[in-house]
């Protein structure tokens, strides 16, 4: 499983005024894909026991990067008791066909949860990388990693990546370094605060 540091921020205008913004302060745009994740679990998990949390830690991703891979995706997280994350993890499965994924999935016993559609643009500067996700047409994140692909560089932590974000003055919410876009949906879903 490979371990990451990231964050992940609400962003509060619309993706013009953040565009206009970041080029602004010097970003260039590198990439524009499309992501697409499909939850599934277990149907023998009750959901109204856990929490949102809790339900997610229990689901397997189906992904597709348009154009670029599909894979099957578990996640790993451990959150402290204010919803930090404090370790973050991911181990990934090729796959070659994202309906015969569903299908193995729904033969054993698994269920579709939840769909996010993200509509991602890269930006990078020298000093840090953004990729910034339109998810399903209805919010607008930004999500920065501890391993840079255009400079090669690497963060050491995630108070370093806030740190480094933060001398930007770009629109998103200051209270919440690890918004987490499936809680959100989930919730929504199942109609949680």
């Amino acid at each position: 499983m490979k371990i990451e540091n990231e964050i992940t921020v609400l962003v509060t205008s619309s993706f013009k005024k953040l565009h206009q913004d970041l080029i602004k302060s010097g970003f260039v745009v590198k990439d524009k894909y499309i992501a697409n994740d499909i939850y599934m679990i277990n149907k023998d998990i009750d959901l109204s026991n856990l929490s949102t949390l809790d339900i997610l830690k229990k689901c397997a991703i189906v992904r597709e990067i348009t154009g670029i891979k599909k894979v099957l995706l578990y996640k790993y997280k451990e959150y402290d008791d204010k919803g930090n994350i404090l370790v973050n993890g991911k181990i990934e499965c090729p796959i070659i066909d994202i309906s015969k994924a569903i299908n193995f999935m729904e033969a054993i016993n698994y269920q579709k949860l939840i769909e996010i559609h993200d509509k991602c643009t890269e930006y990078a500067n020298s000093e840090i990388e953004l990729i910034v996700q339109e998810v399903n047409n209805k919010y607008i994140f930004f999500e920065a990693e501890d391993e840079l692909r255009y400079t090669k560089k690497k963060f050491r932590s995630t108070d370093e990546i806030i740190e480094t974000i933060n001398k930007y003055k770009l629109p998103y919410k200051k209270d919440n370094y690890f918004v987490k876009k499936a809680e959100i949906i989930l919730n929504e879903k199942l109609k949680r605060n």
